[in-house]
């Protein structure tokens, strides 16, 4: 990971949500397809813009769905996309010298 990456850490149900939600542009597709499985999750190095415009596909995304169980997985998806968001220095403000 670098400074200018977050780690994100999907299950396969997640990220199977996040491509067909969270509309990735090819190249960040193909980074969610080829992540490396570890324990079972899926482990890559996003940078936090494509992380934020995920969450927003995914709630513009949301506004069409009826399925409360479908909803309740994709407001759990956002949930586990915001914290990897977070984890970056660079979108928490701070400065790393």
């Amino acid at each position: 990971m670098t400074e200018d990456t977050s780690e994100l850490q999907l299950t396969a149900r997640e990220l199977k949500l996040a491509l067909k939600y969270g509309y990735p542009f090819p190249e960040q597709e193909e980074q969610l397809r080829n992540s490396q499985v570890i324990n079972g999750m899926h482990v890559a190095h996003i940078d936090p813009y494509w992380i934020s415009t995920w969450i927003a596909d995914l709630v513009r995304s949301a506004k069409k769905i009826r399925s409360q169980g479908l909803l309740e997985e994709l407001d759990a998806l956002c949930d586990v996309l915001e914290t990897a968001e977070q984890q970056n220095p660079r979108v928490r403000g701070l400065v790393l010298e």
